[in-house]
């Protein structure tokens, strides 16, 4: 073999030379490694008229700007619409807007008038009025409320002083008086998430659903675009749309206790799902996404993992990744084929098939690039075991170096992976 080289241009002093031996096979090896990863593709400029359908580049109520920004993983859309102008960070996000402005369109379209809402106004005087009551006289007025009382109370023991509202959700006052229930009801209707960030659409439906909840407002949709469950499956099955139905018909606060029993039932400790659920950048919709997505994977070791990755999201964007994650992981066990465990991969994770032990990467990416992150996710895997397969599935695409790359390690790639992990 080779023979061991000695360096000695180091002194730690005049009169004593420093010698360090490095076998000749290392050196080799450690120059290419650092070959490798400095030789990375630059972060394209993407053009959106190319890599988007017409409907989604532009509408009747929108224009998506050519230049298109990509970060390694995700593309970056500048969208001009006639109800603002918006900074989107993926191709799924897009999806999800463009299907808010169709159904703020229509929103618009529909009249309230001064009547409705003031009859909201004395619907609200009364309920200050019971809450008044309940303060002053709890006994008399718990004896005289309606159906579902039981079940409201048992909901506020288990998450009081443990629940902890929300960025998206509405005000304690309106969960409770009933105008969140009426904006979910509207927000089914229209195939958008209850819990949007979007601004322009929580306007109309605050405005839509103090009518509704005013005198009934009867809400005909007229929408074409239904990207699923906040964009995050993007398929119309009918699972998705029952489960939209759900998360909006049903209060945060319920939503939080159903999903803080499912992790429980997982042999999560308190502490841990606590701090989940509280986690400000996972609205109630997104949570529930997650923990439904752990509760399929049935079998599978480790899926806690995914908890404590997302005790570490800072901001929605991360959070939405986490969660498409989770739920690319569970289509392909329940889709595709079943799994062994989860386990880290670099700062996200990876999972291991029950069948052969094979690598599986799952990266909800729009277009991924050589790069340090992906270079650094493919050399973690690749260097576990030299004999075992591995794989990547994006939703997206990959450029032509990470199929080269890629391909030169017998990775199998999977790209537009979305139509094989979720069933119609």
């Amino acid at each position: 073999m080779f023979n061991d080289v000695t360096f000695s241009n180091l002194q730690k002093n005049k009169n004593q030379k420093f010698f360090i031996y490095i076998p000749v096979t290392v050196l080799f090896m450690l120059s290419f490694s650092i070959s490798a990863l400095a030789d990375f593709e630059k972060l394209p400029t993407l053009n959106a008229q190319s890599i988007l359908n017409p409907q989604l580049f532009k509408g009747e109520y929108h224009s998506v700007k050519k230049q298109v920004k990509n970060d390694g993983l995700f593309n970056h859309y500048e969208v001009n619409s006639k109800f603002g102008t918006f900074n989107i960070t993926s191709t799924p996000d897009l999806k999800v807007l463009v299907n808010e402005l169709h159904a703020i369109a229509d929103m618009k379209k529909i009249d309230v008038d001064d009547t409705a809402m003031s009859g909201l106004k004395q619907s609200s005087d009364n309920m200050v009025s019971g809450l008044k009551s309940l303060w002053n006289k709890p006994k008399e007025t718990v004896q005289g409320a309606a159906d579902g009382a039981t079940s409201l109370y048992n909901r506020a023991k288990e998450t009081v002083g443990s629940r902890e509202a929300g960025n998206a959700e509405d005000s304690r006052l309106e969960q409770l008086i009933g105008i969140s229930k009426s904006k979910g009801v509207i927000a089914t209707k229209y195939h958008v998430n209850v819990y949007s960030q979007n601004k322009a659409l929580q306007e109309q439906l605050d405005r839509l659903g103090r009518a509704d909840f005013a005198g009934g407002l009867g809400v005909k949709v007229a929408t074409n675009f239904v990207p699923g469950v906040g964009g995050l499956i993007l398929s119309t099955s009918n699972a998705t749309r029952v489960l939209n139905e759900k998360i909006n018909s049903t209060p945060a606060s319920q939503l939080w206790v159903d999903n803080k029993h499912k992790l429980e039932a997982m042999g999560i400790d308190e502490e841990t799902i606590e701090l989940f659920l509280n986690n400000p950048v996972f609205s109630p919709a997104l949570s529930t996404l997650l923990v439904t997505s752990l509760d399929k994977m049935q079998g599978v070791e480790n899926r806690e993992l995914f908890v404590k990755v997302a005790l570490k999201a800072s901001n929605t964007d991360r959070a939405k990744m986490v969660t498409r994650i989770v739920m690319m992981t569970a289509g392909y066990h329940k889709n595709v084929m079943p799994l062994k465990k989860i386990t880290t991969m670099g700062k996200v994770t990876q999972a291991i098939r029950k069948k052969d032990d094979a690598r599986i990467a799952l990266l909800p990416a729009d277009y991924v690039v050589w790069n340090k992150q992906v270079a650094d996710i493919v050399a973690e895997i690749s260097n576990k075991k030299k004999e075992t397969k591995a794989e990547l599935w994006v939703v997206g695409s990959v450029s032509p170096r990470v199929m080269d790359e890629l391909k030169k390690l017998n990775w199998k790639v999977v790209t537009k992976a979305q139509s094989k992990l979720v069933k119609k």
